[in-house]
């Protein structure tokens, strides 16, 4: 007999916090499509470099869109994999700001760089302090 006890998906079992999270992720979003010709005429630091153009765009979509989308879609499918996919795009997206502290913060200004920074971190410890609903997910 298969006692397959599936736990359930989608908005309603997530947990507030991890609503709230979802909710100011895709707030950035729209905050960095909103930006992004900004970021692309103007420039994006990367690990200690400026991008411009494509690569900006590149640099944008990746860790404002589709890391924040494939974070959302194993949120809603309580994937295991999805406390380390967001480890891993939001650590490359603190490490990036780290960086940027110490190369370009007298360009960007320190708040720029900082507050992004700050809440990125807010985001992982909200993701560590719930990832009991990601363990043992199908």
């Amino acid at each position: 007999m298969n006692t397959d006890i599936s736990r359930p998906t989608g908005w309603k079992p997530i947990p507030l916090a991890l609503k709230v999270l979802s909710a100011v992720m895709l707030l950035w979003a729209i905050g960095s499509a909103m930006n992004l010709s900004n970021l692309m005429e103007n420039g994006l630091p990367v690990l200690g470099t400026f991008v411009f153009g494509i690569g900006a765009l590149l640099v944008v979509l990746f860790l404002n869109f589709i890391g924040p989308a494939v974070f959302l879609y194993a949120l809603w499918n309580r994937k295991p994999w999805g406390v380390k996919w967001a480890f891993f795009y939001i650590g490359l997206f603190v490490l990036n700001g780290i960086v940027a502290l110490l190369t370009v913060s007298d360009q960007l200004g320190f708040a720029k760089i900082l507050v992004p920074n700050i809440a990125s971190l807010l985001f992982l410890s909200v993701i560590y302090w719930k990832r009991s609903y990601f363990a043992g997910a199908n």
